[in-house]
């Protein structure tokens, strides 16, 4: 009789020890522990401010999956990489920034020890990227009001606060917004006006803030959400707007949500977008397109099973 081991298999683990509050340090020996019980040799890749992308697109292969401990920012650097590459190497996320907005859009828990069961689990889905003129983003390309909240927050006041720093610093800004003249044309259609706001997206949340219909919202279906955001006449307006986003409806005569696959938009000035959250550059004229099942994610399955390290948990 012979006793064979099963090798374990390669994981490649990224890690931004500065996510959210910095808890990804203290959680990272237990996540290695729990992903190394479950089968896999863990390889260790801590996050730098730059080159993440490149290492997985030249890297990923060698692996049997990519795990991300981090925020949506860490997260859409490695969606590149395996989206520059055209790897279909499954890609997990435990959740440890301020936000999260990707894990909430996919349910995974910020209980760290149950997104790394579904990290090691086998229950995975494509998912839709989108590129701005070539630069992939993961969920969101945005402009306008409030896309400046997230990389102008303090980091220390994120970590302390988490998603109410968005918020803060959203309402300072409030006074300050200007509209943006853009001419904008989305499969067929062409919209032309003053706009305080716009984003393209993939997802059922935007920012904590705004949450869209998941009944219309489908993340595989090769259809972003096009959000435009116009211009109040006046005073009236401007507060019932204020109210229709603090109390999330949608319908109002100022928001405008349709599905588009392509989207182009000019603007009369340079204006600068956010991709994913992140602060990217001045645009005169953007090209936005979906990448339809581009990516493969680990999501989860209907339970945990914790075994040694307690018992099942139902989602």
């Amino acid at each position: 009789m012979s006793n064979t081991v099963k090798a374990a298999r390669p994981l490649l683990l990224v890690v931004n020890p500065h996510s959210g509050t910095e808890t990804a340090k203290l959680k990272l020996c237990d996540v290695i522990s729990l992903l190394s019980y479950k089968g896999f040799c863990v390889a260790v890749y801590p996050t730098r401010k730059t080159g993440t992308a490149q290492y997985i697109a030249e890297n990923i292969e060698k692996y049997d999956r990519v795990v991300v401990c981090g925020g949506d920012g860490t997260l859409s650097d490695v969606l590149a990489g395996a989206a520059f590459r055209g790897s279909k190497v499954p890609v997990a996320l435990i959740p440890m920034g301020s936000t999260n907005d990707f894990a909430r859009n996919l349910r995974i828990p910020k209980n760290s020890v149950l997104a790394t069961l579904i990290a090691a689990g086998n229950s995975f889905s494509d998912y839709d990227i989108g590129s701005l003129n070539g630069k992939p983003f993961s969920y969101i390309a945005a402009v306008g009001a409030f896309t400046e909240v997230s990389y102008s927050a303090p980091q220390t006041l994120k970590n302390t606060l988490g998603h109410f720093a968005y918020v803060l610093e959203g309402a300072k800004s409030i006074a300050n917004i200007k509209p943006i003249r853009m001419d904008v044309k989305c499969d067929g259609r062409h919209i032309c006006g003053d706009f305080l706001y716009a984003s393209v997206s993939n997802t059922y949340s935007v920012g904590g803030i705004v949450m869209l219909d998941k009944k219309s919202v489908k993340l595989d279906d090769g259809v972003f959400e096009l959000l435009l955001v116009k211009q109040p006449k006046n005073n009236v307006e401007a507060a019932e707007l204020v109210v229709d986003i603090a109390s999330n409806r949608m319908k109002s005569e100022n928001i405008f949500i349709t599905g588009a696959k392509k989207v182009d938009i000019s603007f009369a000035a340079p204006a600068v977008f956010s991709l994913d959250g992140e602060k990217s550059k001045e645009y005169t004229d953007v090209s936005i397109r979906n990448c339809r099942r581009k990516v493969r994610l680990a999501v989860p399955n209907r339970f945990y099973e914790l075994t040694n390290y307690g018992t099942k948990f139902q989602t």
